[in-house]
């Protein structure tokens, strides 16, 4: 059977659509629609980097900051500076931070953790699965969980501005 160079185009563009179609939106590096702003976060429990096991329920009364990162992509390392500026600016009035590095060694991360003099913990989501609760399938995300343990931004564009408005909303 001869194909012709038409059909063979077509055969890839009908093949590229169906690739395109059959996946869900987060897995082409947008956000689940499963984990939305203003959700009831998931809980989850993952070891730091020295074994303790750290559960987000246990920070229920304060805000968390989590960034999921990986320690091999640039934009991962390139939040690090504004995680570093946030826990200098509200750790002691009550935020928690946690960089949750995914499927990789505690070796590597504890190597970057060490190599980036980060001052807040580490914790190991070493099968994805707290990934996966989160909608994060693509890396850097950061997600700010308000006092009450709901998401109130998902990858947002302006934390700044929200951090400030969580802590004025404490004061009160």
């Amino acid at each position: 059977m001869k194909v012709s160079l038409k059909q063979l185009i077509l055969f890839f563009l009908i093949c590229g659509m169906i690739y395109c179609l059959s996946f869900p939106a987060y897995s082409r590096g947008e956000k689940s629609y499963n984990v939305m702003e203003g959700d009831q976060a998931p809980n989850f429990s993952l070891k730091d980097l020295n074994g303790h096991n750290v559960r987000l329920s246990d920070y229920k009364g304060r805000p968390v900051l989590l960034l999921f990162m990986t320690t091999w992509i640039r934009g991962c390392w390139e939040m690090i500076p504004h995680m570093k500026e946030f826990h200098s600016l509200y750790s002691k009035k009550g935020l928690a931070l946690f960089n949750i590095d995914i499927q990789e060694s505690q070796k590597r991360a504890e190597q970057f953790a060490k190599e980036k003099v980060i001052p807040y913990p580490t914790l190991l989501d070493k099968d994805g699965e707290t990934r996966s609760k989160f909608g994060v399938f693509s890396v850097p995300v950061m997600i700010l969980i308000n006092s009450e343990g709901r998401i109130i931004c998902w990858d947002c564009p302006d934390l700044s501005k929200l951090l400030e408005k969580q802590f004025r909303i404490k004061e009160k």
